[in-house]
């Protein structure tokens, strides 16, 4: 899963720098950012989140084949 990192300038009660982090959907050139997670898989550290617009698409999809 992709992520966005931006780094602010200030520094933490730790000494290190903080960064805001942010996740994008893993849907194929979607740039929004990624809200729900779809799954994951513990054994290989993989997990896929998805934007919400996608989760909607991915929750009809579901629904249509039951």
């Amino acid at each position: 899963m992709p992520w966005v990192e931006i780094k602010s300038g200030l520094t933490a009660q730790d000494g290190h720098e903080e960064k805001l982090t942010e996740y994008l959907c893993d849907y194929p050139d979607c740039p929004n950012l990624a809200t729900q997670m779809l799954g994951c898989v513990v054994e290989l550290r993989l997990i896929a989140a998805v934007c919400e617009e996608h989760a909607l698409k991915r929750q009809a999809q579901i629904r249509s084949s039951t």
